[in-house]
Parts: C-alpha cells; structure tokens; sequence
C-alpha cells in the first residue's frame, strides 16, 4: 500500500507540475576567469614519465620488477607483480624562469613553460579506454552523460549568435564513440557541432544553387511556424525544440561558418607559426588554429582531439616511438596557440586543458609498449585563470600511483566549472528523479585552488 501510495503521488506531481521540476541556478555564479575553453585530449593515453612527470629511478631499476609495496593489479595486459620496469629514454630538463621538467619529445612547448600549471597527481578508475573516455569527459564511466563541453553550454550559453557554442574536431574515431563528448540526458540544444578538417566544414550546411535567399527565408519561416504548433501541442519535445533552434542557427552559419574555419585569410607566417607548411604537424596544427579563430569568434568550448584513428598515443608497443611522433605532431601547432593567443591578449580569457584519458605505467608490456594507468597521471592547463609555471602533486617515486594531493576527475571538472563563473554544485539538471551534476552527487569535490593565479 506504501509503494501504491509513492505512485499515486509521483504520478499527480507530474500531471500537476510537469514542467515546475527545479532547473540550475542561472550562470555565471561569480565573475568569469576563463570566456572560452579549447580541451587538447591525446586519445589513447599518454605516457606521464616520458612527457611532464620524470623519474630517474626507473633507469636505476630498468629490467627489475616494482617493489612488492606495489602490490599485485591486474591491468589489461600487465600483472604488475611480474612486469618488469621500462626506463624512460626521454630526457626531462628544466624550462623557463619557473623551471618547470619538460620531456625533450617538446622541441617548442618549453618556450611558455611559464604559462603551464602541470598536475602531476590525476587518478581514476577505469583502465579501459572507453570507460577512462566517458569519465575524463563526463566524471562517470558509462556512457550516457553529458559531456564537459555540453555542461558549460548549459550552465552559461553561447556567446556567438552565429556560430555553435560547442564545436569538436577530430582526426579520427574515438573509441568510446561520438557519446564520448555528447550532450547525454541535457537537451539535446546543448550537444556538439562537429567540424571537418577537410572539405566542407558542417555537411549539409550550403544553401542549393537552385534555391535563392529570400526562398529559403521563406520555407525556413513556414516550416518553423509548423514546428512550434506541433511543440505547443506536445508541450514538451526536446528533440523538436533543438530542431527549431538549429534550423535557424544553421541559417546564420551559412555565412559565419565557412568565413570562421577559412585559414586562407591567415597570413602566411601565422600558418607556417601553427606548423601547416609541414605534413608533420598540419593537421593538428590546422585544428589549433581554427579553434582560435572560433574562439575570437564567441564559440564557447572547442574541444581539439589527437591520435584518433590509429593507436595514437595508446603506446602497447614501441612506446618511445610513438611519442617521439606523436610529440612533434603537437608540439609546435599547441605552442603556437598558447603563443598567438597571448600576442592577440586572448590568452588571460581563454583556459586550454591538455590530457587523455589516463596515463600508462612505468613497467613494460611486452620488449617496449606501456600498458594502461589511470592511477597517477598529468593533466596541465594554460591561461584562463591559471597560475603559470606550476607543478601540482605528485605520484610516487616509479610514477604509478598518485601520492601527493591526489586530484580526481571531478576535480578537474569543478576547477573548470570555477574559471568559467561556475559553481560545480549549482549547475544541475533534474533528471531521474535527481538534481544531476558534472560532479556527481555521491562525493566530495574541490577546485584545486593552488593553481588558481
């Protein structure tokens, strides 16, 4: 009778105010740090002891198993009571004013070095990629939530009346999936626009020759006036509703998108700065230089990924290798954009993030691969906020686990939230009978205020 009674009551609530469910508290909650964010996320998984978190003993223990304190894991591929230890070949030496220990994989990064607030000591769960993917986007590891990009939407909008206020670019699939940086149960208004790196920036968006301006104003009209009688009748169609509002986004963006992704208007010596006169670094250096055209433009989140399509930065063999490759395809298309967005004073509003989805341990899998870590790993931030020339935590002395200041993901994600005017526990969305959020409701999460400038 208990039950039947719970029922009854939820079911009157919801015929008697269906549309009176609590919604956040309307953003920014304070002045705004950051106005815009890039994420620069190596898909795969880099390596923290060859890129920003150097550790000597593993030369001096190379061949030898971790010490039994360790204990016994079970990773993918590697029983890390057995596995032996991999030396680093990289050499890490200090850059800029602060000193900050940079991987000589970076040929060009060490010139901001200042810029850089290195968190040495981000941890999770999930050792697989498609889970790690979900919880470095989301904070959970099933798919199905909102992404980061789409919670800032949410919570502060889009300053740009012509162009998306999430865009994604992608050099190839993600394991986990467009879901990884979708808009999961916000409405679907607040999901990403993807942008190609080749060919026609947004499908579908050119208007037909055979079809003139004043004629598609007036069809966009008449099929927008049907739309909002069938949304009136169905009170609430979260679908139909994204529909009608990007109907006329896409309309807007006939003109503004083409002209926003247009590198020729660049000049030569800012493309050959971004790295596009080489095969090495074009196509990461042509997304990092479209961001920043978007990101003057008022997009709100651009979210930049390297390593799709291939094994990326997923290094189960030939570690050194790859990120060798990998490491001079980033490296001067990213110091260029932290570089221009400071010439142009840019810098101080825009927060860019750098990381994957875990880091990868110290002992070897196989002659020379890395197996998966998401138990101590490096995230670094740049501008927007952030304080320059930083290190955060650590992880203990072989580089496997976080020891110091541990971070979580959600931790990250309320730093973000933070810079951008956002309160992590205001921004929240009903949904399944709870008030969700970025953060999750089922833990403790703080803004790593030390690398707060």
């Amino acid at each position: 009778m208990g039950i039947g009674w719970l029922a009854l009551l939820d079911l009157m609530s919801r015929e008697a105010g269906a549309t009176e469910r609590p919604t956040i508290i309307p953003g920014p909650h304070r002045a705004p740090r950051a106005k815009a964010v890039i994420s620069l996320f190596m898909h795969g998984g880099p390596s923290q002891v060859d890129t920003f978190d150097p550790k000597p003993l593993l030369a001096k223990y190379s061949g030898q198993t971790l010490p039994a304190s360790f204990g016994n894991l079970n990773l993918e591929f590697t029983k890390t009571s057995t596995a032996k230890v991999l030396a680093s070949k990289r050499t890490f030496r200090k850059c800029g004013q602060s000193g900050l220990e940079l991987s000589d994989i970076f040929e060009h990064l060490p010139s901001v070095a200042d810029e850089l607030a290195v968190i040495r000591s981000c941890h999770h769960t999930e050792f697989n990629h498609a889970p790690a993917l979900y919880m470095a986007h989301s904070g959970a590891r099933l798919m199905g939530r909102p992404s980061l990009g789409s919670w800032a939407m949410y919570g502060l909008g889009s300053a740009s009346q012509n162009l998306p206020g999430y865009v994604v670019m992608r050099d190839g699939p993600l394991k986990g999936g467009p879901m990884t940086y979708g808009n999961g149960f916000l409405p679907a208004v607040y999901s990403a626009t993807e942008l190609s790196l080749s060919g026609v920036p947004i499908q579908y968006l050119d208007r037909p020759q055979s079809i003139g301006g004043d004629d598609q104003r007036r069809v966009l009209d008449f099929s927008q006036r049907l739309n909002r009688h069938s949304l009136a009748e169905q009170n609430n169609d979260d679908p139909l509703s994204a529909r009608i509002a990007a109907y006329e986004l896409a309309y807007r963006m006939q003109s503004a998108a083409p002209e926003a992704v247009d590198l020729t208007r660049e000049s030569e010596s800012t493309k050959a700065l971004y790295g596009l006169d080489n095969n090495l670094t074009r196509s990461f250096g042509t997304q990092c230089l479209s961001a920043r055209r978007l990101v003057e433009r008022g997009v709100r989140f651009v979210q930049l990924y390297h390593g799709g399509g291939g094994d990326g930065w997923d290094t189960h063999g030939g570690n050194d290798s790859k990120h060798l490759r990998n490491g001079r395809q980033i490296d001067k298309p990213i110091t260029a954009l932290i570089t221009d967005l400071k010439a142009r004073g840019l810098l101080d509003s825009t927060l860019i993030i750098w990381g994957g989805e875990f880091g990868r341990t110290p002992t070897s899998e196989g002659a020379d691969g890395r197996d998966h870590s998401p138990y101590g790993y490096s995230v670094w931030m740049a501008g927007g906020g952030i304080r320059g020339g930083t290190v955060y935590g650590a992880t203990d002395d072989f580089g496997f686990r976080a020891t110091e200041n541990p971070v979580q993901v959600r931790d990250l994600h309320a730093t973000i939230l933070h810079l951008l005017g956002l309160q992590h526990d205001k921004i929240t969305y009903y949904f399944q009978g709870l008030q969700q959020r970025l953060t999750q409701i089922d833990g403790d999460s703080r803004v790593i205020r030390e690398i707060l400038a």
